[in-house]
């Protein structure tokens, strides 16, 4: 039987949806340092609440339906419990918080199913994402946006003995600031931070490893390598582990972690800019004169179209054509 107090309950929900002060995140962290069942469970409903947001985006109504249904049997099972009892100030609320964790745990199998799988390995909590971006929030207040087919990993003590944490493909992270260095591992670099935003992008076929920082400070560390680099916002540094080459470029970063926001939206903008977005969400390289790219402006809001959707949007908003070359497109007048 769950045991765990209400009032841990209610603070976990409002954690994982961003509202907890520092005082609040304090008395969570040592919580969960209390006893590692208190981590599994807090992995637990993490875990289905990521699924259960994924999910709201796509059917809301159906989530709605579900927590009405959901939240009047609670009520009626309760009432019959309580009838000799006082029920106490805080009921509804904790009612509220019961019903949407319970509502969490029966949605999440199937969500998993065709979007993120989670799984323990000796401890580990480990979050693969699929054919969608999933966000991932993580015992120290840091959250971390997974790209499609890419892969995160911690251990239990994480949070309280360190805060490392394992990439395999593209992620970003907003770290959330603590004495303690939170390290992000691939299997060629190795990335350092107290508190910052950044883009990490580490695909297995792709040679090329690229961190782009967005706000704060960056130690970066090749493995095999002596050599730190520190980095500023606006700095991208790419390594090539077969070449053993560093690449170290200005960039804007917005333009490499647009993947993860849902809708970008142009209006008036160069076509040069476009590209550089579309290039980071659907991992595609495309080919343009930058005469052309700079004449071009376009107004438009990309969703969930497909790559293949986009492109004829643009070739009917404007003078030019394309053609596509296996995993590459060329965009002409």
């Amino acid at each position: 039987m769950d045991q765990t107090p209400q009032e841990i309950k209610a603070l976990i929900i409002k954690f994982l949806q961003r509202e907890t002060n520092d005082e609040e995140i304090a008395a969570l962290q040592a919580w969960l340092r209390e006893d590692e069942l208190h981590r599994n469970y807090f992995d637990e409903i993490n875990e289905t609440f990521q699924a259960s947001v994924t999910l709201g985006r796509f059917n809301p109504e159906k989530i709605d339906a579900a927590w009405k249904t959901l939240d009047h049997r609670i009520h009626e099972e309760d009432d019959a419990k309580q009838r000799f009892l006082s029920p106490p100030s805080p009921r509804h609320t904790l009612f509220k918080v019961a019903a949407a964790i319970t509502l969490l745990l029966v949605t999440s199998y199937v969500i998993r199913q065709f979007w993120t799988t989670t799984t323990r390995n000796r401890g580990a909590m480990v979050y693969n994402s699929k054919s969608l971006t999933t966000r991932v929030d993580l015992p120290d207040g840091s959250t971390v946006w997974l790209n499609t087919n890419s892969a995160l990993e911690y251990d239990a003590d994480f949070g309280v003995t360190h805060r490392k944490v394992v990439l395999r493909g593209e992620a970003f992270f907003d770290v959330e600031k603590s004495s303690k260095d939170f390290i992000v591992s691939t299997k060629t670099i190795s990335i350092y931070v107290k508190g910052t935003k950044f883009n990490v992008r580490a695909y297995a076929d792709d040679p090329d490893v690229k961190t782009t920082l967005e706000e704060g400070k960056v130690e970066l560390k090749v493995e095999g390598a002596a050599e730190l680099y520190y980095m500023k916002p606006g700095d991208q540094i790419t390594v090539n582990a077969d070449l053993k080459k560093v690449v170290v470029d200005k960039v804007d970063p917005t333009d490499y972690s647009a993947w993860k926001e849902e809708r970008l939206i142009f209006d008036n903008v160069p076509l040069s800019e476009i590209v550089m977005k579309l290039e980071n969400r659907y991992t595609i390289d495309i080919v343009i004169d930058p005469s052309l790219a700079q004449r071009e402006h376009l107004t438009m809001t990309i969703e969930h179209e497909s790559i293949d959707e986009v492109m004829e949007l643009i070739r009917l908003s404007s003078q030019i054509k394309y053609r596509k070359e296996k995993n590459q497109i060329i965009i002409y007048e």
